[in-house]
């Protein structure tokens, strides 16, 4: 089980997890070939980029670089 569902975590929300990539923009062209659907586009941030996507149960994760 990677985490459990109580009070303040339900299913289709914000997950507390984030993957990193090298390149965000590039594997999120990747992802998004591959049927993806991605939330917030890959953004850049002082320290880095950015972006999330969802699952097929709406669940919403974050891609960052490191």
């Amino acid at each position: 089980m990677l985490f459990r569902f109580g009070e303040n975590l339900k299913p289709g929300g914000q997950m507390n997890v984030t993957f990193w990539a090298d390149d965000v923009e590039a594997t999120a062209r990747e992802l998004k070939s591959r049927g993806v659907q991605f939330v917030m586009e890959p953004k850049r941030f002082d320290w880095g980029t950015s972006a999330a996507f969802q699952d097929i149960d709406g669940n919403t994760f974050l891609l960052s670089s490191k």
